[in-house]
């Protein structure tokens, strides 16, 4: 059965902070295929990881959930996750199941850090392209 979804991610910028684009849809197949690599990114990051979602068009609870687990993934090391988020949808779904108050969500994001996130520890760039179109 020929894989006909597309989704994925990229590294925007590489330094401090880490900014990670994500795009399509984030089910879940997304997760299954992103999770790992994602993880490896956020293991990796000593500091702060921006995951820019303004490109999502669809998030379920394994998206979530992969975002969760990123989260966590940080936290384990002093780090930070912000989300870019601007699609009302889909910040009304981080509302509405009170992950608004767990995740940092911004509408936007222009290099600039909350005061209590300033001053952490780069992140490792070292990182790849990942993703799927459809092949």
């Amino acid at each position: 059965m020929p894989d006909d979804s597309t989704f994925g991610l990229r590294i925007r910028h590489h330094g401090s902070p880490l900014v990670i684009e994500l795009w399509g849809e984030l089910d879940v197949l997304a997760a299954v295929r992103l999770s790992d690599g994602l993880l490896r990114l956020a293991a990796g990051a000593r500091g702060v990881l921006v995951l820019d979602l303004r490109d999502v068009v669809f998030v379920d609870c394994s998206g979530l959930s992969m975002l969760l687990r990123v989260h966590r993934r940080l936290g384990l090391r002093h780090g930070h996750l912000t989300l870019v988020v601007v699609n009302p949808f889909h910040r009304r779904l981080l509302r509405l199941t009170h992950l608004d108050t767990v995740l940092h969500v911004v509408e936007e994001f222009d290099g600039d850090l909350p005061p209590a996130v300033r001053g952490t520890r780069p992140v490792d760039s070292g990182a790849a392209l990942i993703g799927t179109t459809g092949e």
